[in-house]
């Protein structure tokens, strides 16, 4: 018998969610920014679409694991995007 997913994981998804997505979300904004970084940002969204499915059903240790390499790789992700976005110079000064 599973349990329902923790308040505070689907608040923390939910707001992670509301803060990347949408026309005025981190997402948009680096494409606009970046048009080379839209393929790393539609893999992205498409692990949103996993995580809401994972979240629909109730918490066990199968799914608890498989959340918590969802979660891991999405940051992972995540980061390497920003570094992409934010910190990698193309053309820049040597």
């Amino acid at each position: 018998m599973g349990l329902a997913p923790a308040p505070a994981i689907s608040e923390a998804v939910a707001e992670h969610l509301a803060s990347t997505e949408g026309e005025r979300g981190l997402y948009a904004e680096i494409v606009a920014a970046d048009p080379r970084l839209c393929s790393a940002v539609e893999a992205l969204l498409r692990e949103h679409a996993d995580f809401r499915q994972a979240l629909r059903y109730p918490l066990t240790a199968e799914t608890t694991a498989a959340l918590t390499t969802l979660f891991d790789r999405h940051r992972q992700r995540g980061n390497d995007l920003m570094y992409e976005a934010y910190v990698v110079d193309l053309g820049g000064e040597h």
